[in-house]
């Protein structure tokens, strides 16, 4: 019944610890632990204080004591040879006056020592001292009284002749009274109780170290007892923030190593590291759904990578049946208009022999138109071979745009590659639009013919997009698209579409590049197509892309393509 309170409270100190901060755990556990190692210290050196100050106290009471011992008995010692001094003073005025002077003085200063020394007993509760002085209180105030008696009777005589004989015998007298006797003894016990007090202060100087002793065990027993009790509340914080730490480590690691996004760090604390579990979890979340968009995003281009490749072999095959008719209609062509020429020179031949030719002849000219026919059918021959020319090239366009997965790279006519991509859109161009070509002179740039012919098909197809859809709103707009090439700084080749259409807003122009990202209706844009034209300049031709765009003024797209820099396939004579 006891333990679960004290549980209770164990339990809820640990929730409000683990609510701190991770700065407040090491600020309150570091402090506290701090705290108890001052605390014990100090403890300990106030405890050894008190010991070593008792002792020091006795130590100073017992040098005060033999102090006023030794001062005491030194007076006495001169008093009593002073007095053997007064008779050898009688004959010399001057010094006997000098004698009684120092003479009363040590009187004084036994007064005053003895009062100092019973002050001293009462004071400090000395009763051994205390009982002496008491003992001999009246011995030596009538020692020193009758000093002075003597003293008085002693001045007279120096002036006379046997002064000094009677003098000396007053001493004598007096050093043999009562009160000279217990004087003496009063001076024996003072020695001896002296004697005592200096034993007491070899017992005080043993107990004085003793207590330094003791005073030393103290402070390191308390240092050592903080220390101790510090290092466990240090250990018991370290762990309580290294252990969430620990277990957000093992859930990374082993997202890490399992590529398993399902896992979850437990939130074990509300302090920073939780933050941290909760944005680890929140990470995981995200780099799962990225995952599964990149998993989404690759099938994507997978299905358009095979419909690019299956729409590139069905052009190859177009371009290869409508081939071959046109190469027979264009060499038979050849054929043909000889043999007509043949025919109307000898016609005219015909007309120059024969002025006058039959009726039935000049009936079939009439009808058949002869004179239009020598006139037309050269120039419908003329017709027959461009047509036969443009079919070749729109042919030849869709043989190079349907070369779009080209293993190897090889060097690449832009301005053909332009050319080809304008031509195969050229029945989108016809509706009034204004197509500007300003081609510079440049280099022949090592890439990939196909991915180079998706790019410009991208970039021009949806400018021709933005075009219709403004024209469609503004049916006065005159429509322009303007493709300019040059050299730049002999490393670069730049190409530059622009159309003079609606323009992309400031917030979708950061976003243009990004894979399924489109303004178009769904359905009819992908988002791939800007997406993929990047990854073939950027990626494939260590080139570079820009767009700069302004509402109803315009779009630019520019190309950096380097000169240099994508390896060859070495070619084998």
């Amino acid at each position: 019944m006891t333990a679960t309170p004290k549980l209770r409270y164990f339990n809820w100190l640990q929730q409000r610890f683990h609510r701190l901060s991770i700065r407040q755990k090491i600020f309150y556990g570091y402090g506290l632990a701090l705290g108890v190692a001052v605390l014990g210290t100090t403890t300990g050196l106030i405890i050894g204080d008190r010991y070593f100050q008792q002792a020091r106290q006795q130590m100073i009471l017992a040098d005060e004591e033999g102090s006023l011992l030794s001062s005491l008995q030194g007076e006495l010692l001169e008093i009593q040879i002073r007095q053997q001094e007064i008779v050898p003073f009688l004959q010399q005025p001057q010094g006997l006056q000098r004698g009684i002077s120092d003479f009363k003085t040590d009187l004084a200063e036994v007064e005053t020592l003895v009062s100092q020394a019973q002050e001293f007993s009462q004071s400090n509760s000395q009763g051994d001292l205390q009982a002496l002085l008491t003992k001999h209180n009246s011995t030596v105030a009538g020692y020193l009284e009758q000093l002075r008696s003597l003293i008085r009777q002693i001045l007279p005589l120096t002036s006379q002749p046997l002064g000094a004989r009677k003098a000396q015998q007053l001493i004598s007298k007096f050093s043999q009274s009562q009160d000279a006797l217990k004087f003496y003894q009063f001076a024996h016990e003072l020695s001896d109780f002296a004697k005592t007090v200096q034993e007491r202060q070899e017992e005080v100087d043993i107990a004085q170290k003793q207590a330094a002793l003791i005073q030393a065990q103290i402070i390191i027993g308390g240092m050592l007892l903080s220390v101790a009790i510090a290092a466990i509340l240090a250990f018991y914080t370290s762990t309580i923030i290294a252990y969430p730490i620990k277990a957000v480590t093992d859930i990374a690691q082993r997202v890490s190593q399992e590529a398993n996004f399902d896992l979850q760090a437990p939130v074990i604390t509300q302090d920073e590291v939780g933050a941290l579990t909760n944005s680890l979890n929140q990470l995981i979340q995200q780099v799962k759904h990225l995952l599964e968009e990149q998993q989404a995003e690759a099938q994507i281009r997978l299905i358009q990578s095979e419909k690019m490749s299956s729409l590139g072999r069905m052009l190859a095959g177009v371009a290869h049946e409508i081939n071959n008719p046109v190469n027979f209609i264009s060499g038979n062509l050849v054929h043909a208009k000889t043999y007509t020429d043949d025919l109307l020179a000898l016609l005219q031949v015909y007309k120059a022999e024969v002025p006058q030719p039959s009726t039935a002849v000049q009936t079939l000219a009439e009808e058949i138109d002869l004179e239009f026919l020598e006139v037309d059918l050269p120039k419908l021959f003329n017709s027959m071979k461009i047509g036969a020319e443009r079919t070749r090239e729109i042919v030849r366009s869709l043989k190079d745009f349907s070369r779009l997965d080209d293993g190897e790279a090889q060097l690449v006519e832009l301005h053909a590659c332009l050319d080809s991509t304008l031509l195969i859109l050229n029945n989108r161009l016809k509706n009034g639009i204004n197509l500007v070509r300003s081609y510079g002179e440049i280099p022949a740039i090592p890439g990939y013919t196909g991915l180079l012919y998706q790019v410009f098909m991208n970039l021009l197809s949806n400018a021709l997009d933005a075009l219709e859809e403004k024209s469609a709103e503004n049916p006065e707009f005159l429509p322009e698209i303007t493709i300019s090439t040059e050299r730049w700084e002999n490393d670069l080749v730049i190409v530059r579409i622009a159309d003079n259409g609606p323009g992309i807003s400031p917030e979708n122009q950061k976003k243009i590049f990004e894979t399924f990202f489109t303004t178009k209706p769904r359905g009819i844009g992908t988002g791939l197509g800007l997406a993929i034209a990047y990854q073939i300049v950027v990626e494939k031709h260590q080139g570079k892309i820009t767009c700069q765009s302004e509402l109803d003024k315009g779009t630019e797209f520019a190309l950096a393509l380097p000169t240099a820099g994508i390896t060859l396939p070495i070619s084998h004579p």
